[in-house]
């Protein structure tokens, strides 16, 4: 699999020179650095890694440049390329010509010429992690999909055979399995021997029976270049042999080193799927032969109730499996409070370096406790979803967003004064205010209260600016909520 690529454009070459031999000690080890001399020439390079199928994380573009100049180029690339992320690099950009390429074209960041190699570097490290974390967000949110796709199997009048070609079809739809097939086979009477029963995808090279291993099993198979990867689970139901799930990757570039730990979820629920299927088939021959004993057959259906609560922790327990991203709040997919701060302390350091302005906004929503006492928690965490969408609409792509903690949130904003600040903060606490959240039939109504400071040229940490904001967020309760409150500077 090619390595992800960071474009570097300017019409300067020793200045590409020095951008390749930077980015190239640090990062040529999982990226690969490519270099262009005009926005028409990265135009084309784009098209050739993407007929390709490379990845491309970043983009590096000079502001002035004969031609096209470096904001229109990134608007371009943005249209081809919305998940790519861009960072300035001039030393001629007006204030303004930054702001526009912050609003039109998504700039990730800014950086004058000429560099300091460490802020630099740093900020590059930034904008590759922010990248990797969105698509590993994305990749979990597949797998929670399919986990739970799988699960809700179970409450479906089907047969067992289309619910196991139900669960192949959506386990096959995932890019890390792309082109790639799978089978699923039961016990035979013996519960000795393996049957197929259902397959799905581009082959059907698996063998139509073979002998039962409780041992999980995964290995590259050779062939050509692409050294397909094929896995063995066994489907155990509470230690119970089920079957066995057989999936064969089209390529074993393909396989994350999460997929491992989703096909043993995917198989453990599997095999919850077909006990439960079984269970119930045994119990209505059995209520048929007993429909006259009441009491029978009330404690048949608890015993049923008691198999889809089981179903439902094997549900639960997947998605604490798939938590694996320590650095995101695993309710809203922001950044969680350990990792806000950290990346905020990071930026707070680059913004003393160049004396740029930045502010920190604290958000705490009003009554939400009311929300969970009236509606359920459930409704609750519904609610702390749509905000946090809400905050990743309304704010830049530059801005850091993190929930503290439960209903709490904040946002730094580098390059922002007390003005664009006051105006962000504004603008979410209107649309919250007018937006109305649906949950389960019930419309939820809220508001947000909001306490901005300004980051100090000097100040060591985040701290400081942080409990500045968290007392004007105090003034903005105090002062009746749905409040926008600034605090006040330091004397």
């Amino acid at each position: 699999m090619k390595k992800p690529v960071i474009i570097c454009v300017d019409d300067e070459k020793i200045v590409l020179t020095s951008l390749k031999s930077q980015l190239s000690h640090q990062f040529s080890s999982k990226y690969q650095v490519e270099l262009a001399e005009s926005a028409e020439e990265t135009l084309e390079l784009i098209d050739e890694l993407i007929e390709s199928g490379t990845d491309i994380p970043l983009i590096i573009a000079d502001y002035v440049m004969p031609g096209m100049y470096g904001d229109e180029l990134l608007v371009r690339i943005k249209e081809k390329l919305p998940e790519t992320l861009s960072i300035m690099l001039t030393g001629q950009a007006t204030a303004e010509a930054v702001g526009e390429a912050v609003n039109r074209a998504g700039l990730f960041r800014y950086i004058a010429k000429p560099w300091h190699e460490s802020d630099f570097l740093l900020t590059v490290s930034t904008a590759l992690d922010s990248y990797t974390q969105k698509r590993e967000i994305q990749r979990r949110d597949r797998f929670r999909h399919v986990l739970a796709k799988v699960i809700s199997l179970a409450l479906k009048p089907e047969t067992l055979d289309q619910q196991l070609e139900t669960a192949l079809t959506s386990l096959l739809s995932m890019p890390e399995l792309a082109s790639g097939c799978a089978a699923i086979y039961l016990l035979d009477q013996n519960q000795e021997q393996l049957e197929l029963r259902t397959q799905w995808g581009q082959e059907s090279d698996f063998a139509a029976s073979q002998p039962f291993s409780t041992e999980c099993e995964q290995r590259v198979v050779p062939n050509g270049s692409k050294r397909p990867c094929r896995f063995y689970l066994p489907l155990l139901y509470q230690g119970t042999p089920m079957g066995a799930l057989e999936v064969k990757a089209q390529s074993s570039a393909n396989c994350c080193q999460e997929l491992p730990e989703l096909l043993a979820s995917y198989a453990e629920a599997l095999a919850g799927i077909i006990q439960l299927k079984q269970y119930h088939h045994a119990l209505e021959k059995h209520n048929a032969e007993l429909e006259h004993t009441v009491q029978k057959r009330t404690k048949d259906l608890q015993d049923a109730f008691e198999q889809q609560s089981k179903l439902n922790n094997i549900l639960l327990e997947a998605n604490r499996k798939l938590d694996f991203y320590a650095s995101m709040d695993g309710l809203t997919s922001l950044y969680n409070r350990r990792f806000f701060l950290k990346l905020a302390n990071s930026e707070l350091e680059r913004a003393r370096r160049y004396a740029h302005p930045t502010t920190f906004l604290m958000l705490d929503l009003d009554y939400f406790k009311e929300v969970n006492d009236e509606f359920g928690h459930l409704a609750g965490d519904h609610v702390l979803e749509q905000v946090a969408r809400m905050l990743v609409a309304e704010s830049r792509e530059a801005d850091l967003i993190g929930r503290l903690g439960g209903e709490e949130f904040a946002i730094l904003s580098p390059e922002s004064t007390l003005q664009q600040a006051t105006r962000l903060a504004e603008r979410i606490r209107t649309r919250l205010n007018k937006e109305i959240i649906n949950f389960d039939g019930h419309s939820i109504k809220l508001t947000v209260s909001i306490g901005i400071a300004e980051v100090g040229s000097e100040e060591p940490d985040i701290q400081g600016a942080m409990s500045r904001a968290d007392k004007a967020l105090y003034k903005s309760k105090g002062t009746g909520r749905n409040t926008v409150s600034i605090a006040e500077a330091e004397s």
